[in-house]
């Protein structure tokens, strides 16, 4: 039997009952302003001014900013393990239908839009709206955000602070400044989507998130100095004649009661649930959670043979994986091979033809050639796989305009910022069959080892009329390409993978692993002092824990794209702040990743650091404990990495100056003997530590322990019974 539910109404609201949640709404606009647990007096939402909590855009105006929305009717249905209601409000020429399905503690939300006019709109977008959340006192209450640029455990009354229409504050999100002043990026292709209000006092928590494989959704979230409204745009978007509708992706509710560490684990468990787990090809390949990897473009070596030739010296430094980025023919400014000249040179993923290598960097044999001494070597090799789009003069343009996105007056466009480039329809079936056909060809032809895929983030609508489906099925239409590139590859060699640079939990559904921005930017807000490493610290922890289970991350300090990063990459090139923060990285579990160029000067540092992770199970894939050493100083960053007996205490001193702090190890916990000695063996130096004569320690002492680090150099102490 369906669980039982009931519905009550008044003159003004009428309120949707299940046996353990409890919806209600307004008579008047349709405005969801109930939502708590069965059997609890107080509400987690509407603490503020009445708001319409559905909205669209039709050309570039949100309605609610310029009509009023009305309460139309609502429809109650039973499902097997739950209740069903439908919400409908008229807003304009529109009929809004927000449906709510609740099943257990959890609620499913998606809207489903109508042209209810008499003449054509253009759809441009919806707003799904929590509103004004709280739950109990605003100063017992923080606002999380895992997986995006804001601070972690915020409390409430900072985020309440934020607003719609003004720039995200450094103390809500210190590094949306180098995420193009986002503080919370699409979902599910960037973010997970989650926001939560959790209460310290009670172990409360109200969650929210947004997923979709059609069209990614925008997490915002607006302030009224007590409570937060959590909001997400999906990017719902087409041409809609009357009595016309168009469905956009799902809000999941989910209200739950325990820690906050739990809470995490419940919303985790829904990737089941929204399809995301299991991934297409099972587990990844091993070695992909020993990689070294080494990104380049070959013409900073002179080309193919140039980069073979370096290829022992990159070995020796512990490399073991390349990643290329494209090597074809492209809009090549000046006829010379790429020496990273973005605007003299032209960009390299410009590319006029998928089908042939750029000149400059040599033949198809010398291609063949540093495959060939690539594997020699015992290093795995992969190819920029690039979707985007294509140089504006390239050939598929005349020979194949079906396959590419336009305006509403049905001109090119560009997307995701490139102006040298024309946007792919990525809902083109045709297009997905060129580019599946192309790459796993050259995937037979050539032997290497698979593709990093290049930003496949949701990108805007195709306006053409004369495509057979809605202008926004483009956005995220790439990963029913990503999905059969990831079978055909692993069908022609099961050690072969496909690399993400981006980062969302959808991505690992038919990735091995991926690229994570948001780390590298977090990590610059740490070595200027914006984050505390204990705030670092436990805003990895929620990042991982937030991720699907077993989702391969990869690091770094540095990339092609690190050049436009606030602060400036390049600038803090061979520092100690750029090595400490690589190390912090690598520490916390992360696979490693160097731009080329990166290493100069710092050969023996890469080589010890790769060589001292690669020798610890620990580093390589052991549990990793955040904040479990304290210290005196809160500008030493410390984690530790356990796997069955070996224990490695990470410890990286932010402090400008050569101090000695006091530690305390949790020695119970990490099964160390009070009365055993051990010793502090540095993997990445190789030697013993001696603190001014003192080289041992009994498990007591490292209760209370004193150490010297000199700033900003990583220790990697492998803790070891004398």
């Amino acid at each position: 039997m369906p669980p039982t539910h009931g519905v009550t109404e008044t003159e003004g609201t009428f309120m949707l009952s299940s046996s353990v949640v409890e919806l209600g709404f307004s008579k008047k606009n349709g405005a969801l302003n109930l939502l708590r647990p069965a059997g609890v007096a107080e509400n987690w939402v509407a603490h503020g001014v009445p708001i319409a909590t559905v909205d669209a855009r039709l050309g570039v105006h949100w309605l609610s900013t310029e009509r009023t929305a009305h309460f139309v009717a609502h429809v109650v249905e039973g499902t097997t393990d739950g209740v069903k209601l439908t919400v409908s409000t008229a807003l304009g020429p529109l009929r809004l239908h927000d449906v709510y399905t609740v099943t257990g503690p959890l609620v499913v939300r998606r809207i489903i839009v109508e042209n209810a006019g008499d003449t054509e709109v253009q759809l441009n977008g919806v707003r799904l709206i929590v509103p004004w959340a709280r739950i109990g006192a605003p100063d017992e209450c923080r606002f999380e955000a895992p997986g995006t640029a804001v601070r972690p455990r915020l409390p409430l009354t900072i985020a309440a602070r934020e607003r719609l229409d003004r720039p995200h504050s450094d103390a809500f999100a210190p590094a949306a400044r180098a995420r193009w002043g986002l503080a919370m990026e699409d979902a599910p292709d960037c973010t997970p989507g989650l926001m939560a209000v959790h209460n310290t006092v009670r172990g409360e928590t109200l969650l929210c998130w947004y997923s979709s494989e059609v069209e990614a959704g925008s997490p915002r979230v607006d302030g009224n100095n007590v409570a937060v409204s959590l909001i997400h745009e999906p990017i719902l978007a087409g041409w809609l004649a009357p009595g016309q509708t168009l469905m956009g992706g799902t809000q999941f509710i989910l209200l739950y009661r325990g820690s906050w560490d739990e809470a995490l684990s419940a919303f985790r468990d829904y990737y089941e649930h929204i399809g995301i787990l299991p991934p297409l090809y099972g587990q990844p390949p091993a070695w992909v959670h020993e990689a070294a990897i080494y990104e380049v473009h070959p013409g900073q070596f002179g080309g193919f043979r140039g980069l073979a030739e370096a290829l022992p010296r990159l070995s020796e430094m512990g490399v073991n994986t390349l990643y290329l980025m494209p090597i074809w023919v492209y809009d090549n400014r000046n006829g010379h091979v790429w020496d990273e000249n973005w605007t003299g040179g032209g960009s390299p993923y410009a590319m006029r033809d998928f089908e042939q290598f750029e000149p400059t960097l040599g033949t198809d044999e010398d291609f063949r050639h540093l495959v060939d001494e690539a594997h020699r070597l015992g290093m795995r090799l992969l190819l920029d796989f690039v979707p985007q789009g294509c140089a504006c003069d390239a050939r598929y343009v005349t020979e194949h305009p079906e396959w590419f996105c336009r305006d509403e007056a049905g001109n090119l466009v560009s997307s995701h910022g490139w102006t040298d480039t024309y946007s792919f329809d990525w809902a083109n079936p045709d297009y997905h069959n060129y580019m599946l056909d192309w790459s796993l060809h050259l995937l037979r032809e050539y032997g290497f080892d698979g593709y990093r895929v290049d930003a496949p983030h949701g990108k805007e609508p195709n306006w053409d009329r004369r495509i057979p489906y809605h202008a926004s099925a483009t956005n995220l239409g790439v990963l029913r390409l990503l999905g059969r590139l990831q079978v055909g590859v692993k069908e022609i060699n099961p050690q072969a993978v496909l690399f993400c640079e981006l980062f969302g939990p959808v991505f690992v559904k038919s990735h091995d692993m991926a690229y994570d921005y948001l780390p590298c930017v977090q990590t610059y807000q740490l070595l200027h002092q914006k984050l505390t490493p204990w705030e670092w610290s436990e805003w990895v922890r929620d990042h991982r824990a937030a991720l699907p289970v077993d989702a391969v991350r990869v690091c770094f300090v540095e990339t092609h794209d690190t050049r436009g990063f606030h602060p400036p990459a390049y600038g803090w090139r061979g520092s100690r702040l750029s090595r400490a923060g690589f190390a912090a990285l690598v520490l916390a579990g992360f696979v490693p990743m160097i731009w080329s160029g990166q290493e100069q000067g710092q050969e023996a540092f890469y080589r010890d650091l790769l060589r001292a992770r690669h020798g610890s199970a620990a580093l390589l894939r052991g549990e990793t404990l955040y904040n479990a050493v304290s210290c005196t100083n809160e500008w030493v960053l410390n984690i530790v990495r356990r796997h069955g007996d070996e224990v490695v205490w990470g410890v990286i001193s932010l402090w400008p100056e050569k101090s000695t702090h006091t530690f305390s190890l949790p020695v119970a916990k990490l099964g160390l003997s009070t009365q055993t000695r051990y010793r502090l063996h540095d993997l990445i130096s190789g030697r013993d530590w001696d603190e001014y004569g003192k080289t041992a320690w009994t498990g007591g002492e490292l209760r209370n322990c004193a150490l010297t680090p000199q700033p900003f150099q990583p220790y990697f102490f492998a803790v070891r019974e004398e």
